[in-house]
């Protein structure tokens, strides 16, 4: 007999919303050849798409499967509350699928999936409206049916996946037309008919779909005649079935029931199809109100087949004579008392018989259920353990207009199974009980939100800030479980599809990190702020009320979709529980616990008067607090009265109109408890009590609260007994632990509804409580009397702020969503150097937990179940998985009863509010989650410790905030001497405890890339570092790269000077100097001392210039040279930008113009010539490796006069070249000249053409830059003879050209010129003048004044025709005849220049000392060459010559002179 007392309480989870691309759920389609395909609005109307016509779930394949787009889609999908977690792998495919038909589907049967271990398929079976047969199939792969294996859908291979068979058009006429229909097996299905006889389809052959061979037969009920109905393929008679139910047994007869709506109960052999009994389903009250009745006939009931009125319960004794009970439903839908009542029959089989049906009795439905339609019901056996047993039961689901409510009843007393002893129990054993409902939406209504929303904004300074209003909503839709994705995407997709067509464009274009912030983006975003035209300021009260509005119209639209999302379709039994399949989601029954048995008694929900005649046998298994009578009153009392105060609270408004007194006492008394850490309980409370309690209790309710309290025999101890059950609520059994199977994501989904609402019910006792105790304190004695009775009092006061406080933080938690990870998951953490990320000390103490990565796909459990919609699912989904039990009366519920006592945070006697160990925990488990600012609200909850701040700071630090997560993070130290850390830093213990707590904040900065704190706690870590120094090399390493980041490179210097190990000091050298190059920081660098390291900076420093590309940034020829300046190191800083010249020579293979390069050798030539021209002279020279330029081979090397050992020269000596000054010099001229010349040949150097000292003198001579080619050869020692050879004959060729008025181009050059600039005159005078000062400059001695002679020569030899009356420059014949007469004279006779001969002969003898002068006795002094003049006159008698005028006058006049002077030597002769 059924001795024990069970409530429970329903709770729902919806299934995940369909995914989207590219994980959409894979699709099949039925081909059909219909003319008229169908449509949008065939699937979409009535009912929303993806919302279910018709469920079922198939227990042992775990295969759920649902009728959608209004009866046009079946979905087929694995759904199982647990999986295994080693699974076989599989075929490729999907735990998902959607098959599209071309018509509506009728209701699924339960017999419709069934597993073939002879073929090894998976066959589904459905019926359309058309009374078309398809027979889906799929192979089995490694699925094993019975077990937590998943089945997973595949076509591959399988073209021939469905088959198709049309009913026979005759046979449907014949029974009046198809109703309800069932599948017996793969190959046998039942049609119900409307003349109450059933159509039995047979298909044999092997399963492939061109080897069916169908058959049809029709078995009528009864021999009498009906006509056929010609107007119907689908039945709609009295005699039209509505139900079956199957039952076979070993070699017994295997029957088959139906329930036709005329309420006849027939029995029929389903292996023949022939009817055996017939049964008018009749009940014996009074009050019910028959089927055959003229009232009835238009009852309204469902009766369609969708639900299964009949059920058969197999006989658990062999030893009975029956078999099996048939429990048939009868409905009363215009009785006022009840929905119907329940018929229940035994019978008996055997291998040839079936006996009558023999009514056993009936169980008239509960007053509550009338109006109210059935959705289904089921037959439950006991749960027998050790002191338990439950009792058979009728669990019925009922759908009334709109909410869904359960409620079950013993059926032990008809069953009789076993012995039955009637007892003198309470009636809550023998009458129906209703599950609890923890569905609160119906209480949010305009109302609600008008009395929690004020109608001012937040911050009055601010009125355009209305957040409240869409934080306030977005809140209550958000809330975990309260509403589905779809329903919320739906209601959202609803309101933008009502606006404006910009603003749809607008809102549909706009993306969001999250559903709610779409929300908050989208709903109101058409409403604008109206200003008034008298004072221009905002209009907030309209404003707000239609922002309040528009925001309740989403809400009421919300509310009715998810009515329709909840609506019961059908009901089931999985693994001993039964749940409801609601349109798009789940629903199960589950224990209460004893929290929430007291919870339900304290707000009448349960009769406390029934319960305290319970006795003790009934009760003290499962709730063993509750079994003494004494306890029991105590404990009513309890909740009761603290029901009374919270109900006198909650209808009186809160103190700033915002919410009600109720919601101002738990506010208030959480921020005081988590701000206050010093003052004592009964202080804290006085003040509570004065402000938000006292004066809203009248003196009637302190009566009723009183008189409510006179039930217990002592407050005091009933407020203890009270706190010992909240902190040690009762375990219902103790079962065993299986690990081969977890839970899924649908299991998961249920747990997290479990576990919110068992949350929400101790919260509420707890509340109650704490308000039981204010009342008693304050209302009963003086607190401030001491006495051991006060003491009591004190002591339970603290007790109850610190139980109602804890659950308070876990209420928190469980109204919270996980979007904050899903969010944080889609950004890229840039900022963070490593990849992997993690934190790697939370396998201390906290397992193997890791940081998530934004980039890691964790955001989805199994069965595609998204965590952003509750913050718990995703603790159970990755940080605190709970194992499976494996028995027990609800594994649901031992799991969430589990979950809750694992978190610890609810400890026996406890009194301090500060965070514990449990505490500290669960908040870092949010935290390494991804809810950093889930973990930092957590902690505001708490006053600040050591584990608080520590959580507050990593949270901080996630969010980006980096200055206060120093602060508290620094503050978490503490908790290293008091181990409070420990519990999560199990490292932070010990001796060297602190250095360690340093070194995790370190590595935690630095993973988040935060450089300044990293400094900081480095330093910290070392400075309090007990253990090996060996140990804190990394905490240098990343102190001294922080520093660098940070650009506090003197801090990075200062850390590698006192760096305490050798080997790391030259690896800090490098990298110092390379960030600084690399920053442009040279001038940083320079001033660095670097004392002991100058040289392994030089070295480093070359060694990065010889291996670098001086092309690129940085340059680290520039930085040497740089660090030789500033150190006084001239000849050093000159060899290294000679040698960055010659790199820049090398560079032909470069991607840089030619001309760029030779343009930055120039330049480094110039830097090593400044340089190397501070030096002293004889040390003004560089050596460096290899051969020396190609465009210096043609110049000659000087003389090494110094002594080089023979050895110097052999295979294995590297070549130096020694580089002085002057060779320096010389490669810039030409580098210059180079470049000079660019302009001019452009193509000098895109071909890698090498031109040689000669060549670039000879190409500016050729282009007229006399300029530049005289100090370029001179810088390059190159022979300027052709120069002033070319120089000459541009003097004739201007002298020419003036003659004929031509072009002057060829004088360009005399202007540029500073010799001739600034001078006036023709060109060919300016020329003249120009080649005088060219000679005076470079000509000489040294030069044996072979320019002059080169100039003359050209003269001469350019102007031999005396047409063209080219006078010789006079200051040339002046220097000539000055210099060497009688060679000029010559050189004028050897060009044909007999005329200028002939006078500068007259010139040179006039010249010359008269006879009369000289020395007596000397006349042969004076060198006369008249042998030259001989010669002379000798041409001026030749050719043309004598025949001009002129040559023979001054042929006489040089005769005469020549005379005269012989004359008058021979006088001076005569005489001596």
């Amino acid at each position: 007999m059924p001795s024990t007392f069970i409530p429970h309480h329903l709770i729902h989870a919806h299934l995940p919303p369909p995914p989207s691309i590219p994980n959409a759920i894979p699709e099949l389609r039925i081909q059909s050849d219909q003319a008229v395909p169908l449509t949008v609005e065939d699937y979409a109307e009535p009912l929303h798409p993806d919302h279910a016509v018709s469920v079922i779930h198939h227990e042992s394949t775990n295969i759920l499967a649902r009728s959608i787009y209004n009866g046009h889609v079946l979905e087929l999908r694995s759904f199982n509350t647990v999986i295994r977690k080693s699974r076989p792998r599989g075929l490729d495919g999907s735990e998902i699928i959607r098959i599209f038909f071309p018509e509506q589907l009728r209701t699924l049967s339960q017999g419709g999936v069934v597993v073939s271990k002879r073929d090894k398929r998976l066959f589904v079976t459905v019926v359309s409206q058309a009374n078309i047969v398809y027979r889906l199939n799929f192979p089995l792969g490694t699925f094993r049916p019975g077990t937590e294996d998943r089945f997973i859908f595949t076509t591959k291979g399988n073209d021939d996946w469905y088959e198709e068979w049309q009913v026979p058009e005759d046979v449907v006429v014949a029974c009046s037309g198809v109703s309800a229909w069932t599948a017996l097996n793969e190959n046998i299905i039942i049609l119900g008919g409307g003349d109450g006889g059933i159509v039995r389809i047979h298909r044999s052959g092997y399963w492939t779909p061109d080897s069916g061979r169908w058959s049809a037969t029709h078995h009528r009920a009864t021999s009498r005649l009906r006509l056929p109905s010609l107007f119907s393929r689908s039945a709609n008679t009295d005699e039209q079935i509505i139900s079956f139910a199957e039952f076979q047994k070993g070699d017994h007869i295997p029957v088959l029931y139906t329930l036709s709506r005329d309420r006849k109960l027939r029995s029929w052999n389903s292996s023949t199809g022939a009817c055996l009994r017939t049964t008018d389903v009749r009940s014996t009250s009074q009050e019910l109100v028959t089927r055959g009745s003229q009232e009835g006939s238009s009852s309204s009931i469902v009766e369609d087949g969708s639900v299964d009125m009949l059920k058969v319960v197999a006989h658990p004794s062999s030893a009975s004579r029956y078999s099996h009970i048939v429990i048939a439903f009868a409905s009363t839908p215009y009785s006022s008392t009840s929905a119907g009542s329940f018929v229940i029959y035994r019978a008996a089989t055997s291998s040839h018989s079936i006996s009558d049906l023999a009514p056993a009795g009936e169980k008239v439905c509960s007053s509550l259920s009338a109006g109210a339609e059935i959705r289904g019901y089921e037959v439950l056996p006991p749960v027998q353990l050790e002191g338990i047993d439950s009792g058979w039961k009728l669990w019925v689901a009922w759908d009334k207009k709109g909410p869904t409510f359960c409620e079950t009843i013993l059926i032990d007393d008809i069953l009789q199974f076993s012995t039955y002893i009637e007892t003198n129990d309470a009636l809550l054993l023998s009458e129906w009980q209703q599950d609890a409902s923890s569905n609160d939406v119906e209480g949010f209504d305009a109302a609600y939100f008008d009395n929690i929303l004020s109608s001012d904004p937040p911050k009055p300074a601010d009125p355009e800030d209305n957040g409240d209003i869409p934080a306030a909503f977005i809140q209550h839709l958000f809330h975990p479980g309260r509403f589905s994705i779809l329903t919320l995407t739906t209601a959202l997709e609803d309101y933008i599809h009502q606006l404006s067509r910009k603003n749809q464009a607008q809102q549909i274009a706009n993306s969001f990190a999250s559903l709610s912030k779409r929300f908050g983006g989208v709903v109101g975003s058409q409403i604008e702020m109206e200003y008034s035209p008298q004072t221009g300021a905002p209009v907030v009260d309209a404003y707000r009320k239609n922002l309040k509005l528009d925001w309740l119209g989403v809400w009421s639209n919300v509310r009715e979709l998810d009515k329709q999302a909840r609506w019961p379709v059908n009901t089931t039994v999985v693994d001993n529980g039964v749940m409801v399949l609601t349109r798009e989601g789940i629903s199960t029954s589950v224990p209460d616990d004893i929290v929430a048995l007291v919870d339900r008694l304290g707000r009448t929900d349960i009769d406390p008067n029934q319960f305290l005649q319970f006795s003790e046998g009934a009760i003290r298994k499962l709730y063993p607090a509750l079994a003494p009578p004494k306890a029991r009153a105590s404990a009513i009392a309890i909740s009761m009265s603290g029901s009374y105060i919270s109900n006198v609270l909650k209808t009186q408004d809160a103190a700033e109109n915002t919410g009600t007194a109720l919601d101002d006492f738990v506010n208030v008394t959480v921020e005081r408890l988590a701000t206050v850490t010093h003052e004592p309980s009964e202080v804290i409370a006085g003040a509570i009590w004065d402000d938000y309690i006292e004066e809203l209790l009248t003196e009637e309710d302190r009566t009723s609260v009183r008189r409510i309290l006179s039930e217990s025999p002592s407050v005091s101890r009933a407020l203890d007994e009270s706190l010992n059950i909240l902190e040690l609520p009762t375990d219902l059994t103790n079962d065993a632990q299986t690990d081969e199977i977890s839970w899924s994501g649908s299991g998961n989904a249920l747990l997290t509804s479990v576990i919110t609402s068992t949350i929400a019910s101790r919260l509420s006792l707890a509340r109650n409580v704490l308000l039981v105790t204010f009342f008693h304190l304050f209302e009963s004695r003086d607190p401030s009397y001491e006495d051991d009775e006060g003491e009591e009092l004190i002591e339970i006061l603290a007790r109850a702020l610190a139980i109602f406080h804890r659950y308070k933080v876990l209420k928190w938690v469980a109204d919270q969503t996980g979007e904050e990870a899903r969010e944080r998951s889609k950004l890229k953490r840039s900022n963070k150097r490593k990849t992997n990320g993690g934190d790697d000390v939370l396998a201390e103490g906290l397992g193997s937990l890791r940081m998530r990565e934004g980039e890691e796909d964790s955001n989805v459990d199994s069965d595609t179940f998204d965590l952003g919609y509750s913050l718990i699912h995703s603790l159970l989904a990755r940080q605190m998985p709970h194992s499976v039990t494996d028995g027990g009366i609800n594994t649901l519920f031992k799991t969430a009863s589990s979950f809750i006592s694992d978190l610890g945070i609810i400890q026996r006697g406890q009194t301090d509010i500060g965070a514990q160990e449990a505490d500290i925990k669960l908040a870092y488990k949010i935290l390494v989650d991804g809810h950093p600012q889930l973990a930092g609200a957590f902690t505001d909850m708490y006053p600040l410790s050591a584990g608080i701040s520590y959580v507050k700071g990593r949270a901080y630090l996630e969010c980006g905030m980096t200055e206060e997560a120093v602060k508290y993070l620094e503050k978490a130290a503490a908790g290293c001497k008091d181990g409070s850390l420990s519990a999560i830093l199990a490292s932070t213990t010990g001796s060297n405890g602190l250095s360690e707590y340093y070194r995790h904040i370190c590595r935690v900065f630095d993973d988040q890339g935060a450089d300044q704190p990293v400094m900081y706690f480095g330093q910290l870590a070392i400075q309090s570092n007990k253990g090996d120094a060996v140990s804190t090399k990394d905490l240098w390493t990343k102190v001294f790269l922080s520093s660098i980041a940070l650009g506090r490179y003197e801090d990075a210097y200062s850390t590698l000077t006192n760096l305490p190990f050798l080997d790391l000091k030259r690896d800090f050298l490098g990298q110092l100097i390379s960030v600084m190059c690399e920053n442009n920081e040279v001038g940083r660098l320079n001033s660095l001392g670097f004392i002991g390291f100058q040289k392994d900076v030089e070295e480093m420093l070359r060694f990065k210039a010889r291996n670098s590309d001086p092309l690129r940034f940085p340059n680290y020829y520039k930085v040497l040279y740089s660090w030789h300046i500033a150190r006084g190191d001239y000849r050093s800083a000159g060899e290294i930008m000679y040698l960055q010249g010659r790199r820049f020579a090398e560079g032909s293979s470069s991607k840089f113009p030619a001309f760029d390069l030779s343009a930055m050798q120039a330049r480094s030539y110039l830097a090593a010539i400044n340089a190397l021209s501070l030096v002293e002279k004889r040390n003004a020279w560089v050596s460096v490796p290899g051969a020396p330029s190609k465009a210096l081979r043609g110049i000659k090397r000087r003389k090494v006069s110094s002594y080089i050992p023979d050895e110097e020269f052999s295979k294995d000596k590297r070549p130096i070249d020694i580089i002085s000054l002057a060779d320096i010099e010389m490669e810039y001229t030409l580098v210059l000249s180079q470049l000079r010349l660019s302009s001019h040949i452009p193509d000098l150097h895109e071909h890698g053409v090498t031109v040689s000292p000669q060549e670039v003198v000879g190409l500016f001579i050729q282009r007229g830059m006399f300029d530049i080619a005289q100090s370029s050869a001179v810088a390059l020692q190159v022979d300027m003879t052709d120069l002033f050879q070319a120089l000459a004959a541009r003097c004739v060729e201007l002298s020419r050209l003036s003659e004929h008025n031509g072009d002057f181009s060829a004088a360009t050059f005399l202007q540029s010129s500073p010799v001739t600039s600034h001078l006036r005159g023709s060109p060919s005078a300016l020329s003249i003048n120009y080649l005088q000062t060219a000679l005076s400059r470079h000509d000489s001695a040294k030069t044996s004044w072979k320019y002059r002679q080169a100039v003359a020569d050209t003269l001469f030899e350019m102007n031999k025709d005396k047409k063209q009356k080219w006078q010789m420059p006079v200051w040339l014949v002046t220097w000539e005849m000055d210099r060497d007469a009688e060679s000029w004279i010559n050189r004028a006779l050897r060009y044909g220049w007999v005329e200028e001969a002939l006078g500068w002969s007259i010139d040179l003898i006039r010249k010359a000392t008269p006879p009369e002068l000289l020395p007596p006795g000397k006349s042969n002094s004076a060198n006369i060459p008249y042998n030259l003049f001989d010669r002379v006159l000798a041409a001026a008698q030749e050719g043309d010559e004598k025949e001009e005028k002129n040559v023979q006058r001054k042929a006489k006049l040089l005769k005469e002179e020549i005379e005269r002077r012989l004359d008058g030597l021979e006088k001076i002769t005569r005489t001596d």
